[in-house]
């Protein structure tokens, strides 16, 4: 009877740490959306509006602005970017999501994250931009003008 608690414990363990290892994993596959190419003139995309509607909006010092779509919301919700900053989408729920801001596009599929690997200046105007997420919830992007 002991070796069958033993074996039993071991196998709870074992199934603990697997659902712990898989909260904090990494993601499954990371790809880049690469600038359009030289000589092409981007356009900016223009913003929905000039203040953004959640009232308060994060504020991020890195050069890259990771936002990290989680079910029902993204976190964060509202961010505040430089034009010299670049975006990183997270998908964390399990569902295939599809997330375009101004002219970049991207499928994520569960675990997948994407990087628009240009600055945000450089193809969005000054204002308040959604990054759409479809079927749900993305975030407002806040690039604040010069």
């Amino acid at each position: 009877m002991t070796t069958r608690k033993s074996l039993y414990l071991v196998f709870c363990l074992i199934l603990l740490c697997s659902a712990c290892a898989k909260g904090t994993s990494s993601p499954t596959s990371v790809s880049s959306i690469a600038p359009p190419p030289s000589g092409a003139t981007p356009s900016l995309a223009t913003p929905y509006a000039q203040q953004p509607a959640a009232g308060i909006c994060a504020s991020i010092e890195e050069d890259l602005v990771v936002i990290t779509l989680e079910t029902d919301i993204s976190d964060p919700r509202c961010v505040k970017v430089r034009a010299d900053q670049k975006l990183s989408v997270v998908n964390q729920t399990q569902k295939d999501l599809d997330v375009q801001l101004g002219d970049y596009e991207a499928k994520l599929a569960p675990g997948d994250q994407v990087t628009i690997d240009i600055p945000f200046g450089d193809y969005l105007a000054a204002g308040v931009h959604q990054l759409k997420v479809d079927p749900c919830c993305g975030a407002e992007i806040w690039l604040e003008g010069n």
